[in-house]
């Protein structure tokens, strides 16, 4: 957990720098997956990531996703990207997170898949690492940040207190 606190402290040094950083893509496309609302949330399956987390019950109706891929040195890496809607509307930007699987499992905390904004890993099993990924910059309308996307926007990502992050880990699973 101290691993996952100092990456999320780098993504807020990242955010507040505004350095701009995403992963080059070989395909992009909307991404259709099973949702359920949850007990505690909004369950989400991710078929061709190989795993389901529940989102907080109050992102229900508020994000969007958009499949990724990229290769890397050893092989595809598939990534969902993670949007507010209003945001997207309003600026074209929004990104709340990316969760990932990519091939192998020689990553470490030290050296993800992916670095920018920081990461926290899922699992490390079966020839892949599982994981998420923070936006490096300001996604949200900063220009008025008294809007009410920005508000919605910020709610959602829990202005990147690293302890808010923690319903990705606690559900994760992988679907078999």
């Amino acid at each position: 957990m101290k691993k996952c606190v100092t990456i999320l402290c780098l993504s807020v040094v990242a955010l507040l720098a505004f350095a701009a950083c995403t992963p080059s893509t070989s395909s992009s496309r909307q991404a259709v997956q099973p949702v359920q609302e949850d007990v505690n949330g909004v369950f989400q399956q991710f078929d061709n990531l190989g795993f389901s987390v529940v989102f907080p019950a109050f992102w229900e109706g508020k994000y969007g996703t958009e499949e990724l891929s990229t290769e890397l040195y050893n092989g595809i890496a598939h990534f969902v990207s993670l949007y507010h809607i209003a945001t997207r509307q309003e600026i074209g930007e929004g990104r709340l997170l990316t969760l990932g699987r990519a091939v192998g499992e020689h990553f470490t905390y030290d050296e993800p898949p992916i670095m920018a904004g920081g990461s926290i890993f899922l699992a490390q099993t079966g020839g892949y690492t599982y994981f998420v990924n923070f936006p490096s910059d300001v996604q949200h309308n900063h220009s008025d940040p008294n809007s009410e996307s920005s508000a919605e926007y910020l709610e959602m990502v829990g202005h990147w207190e690293p302890s808010h992050w923690d319903f990705l880990v606690d559900s994760f699973r992988l679907i078999d």
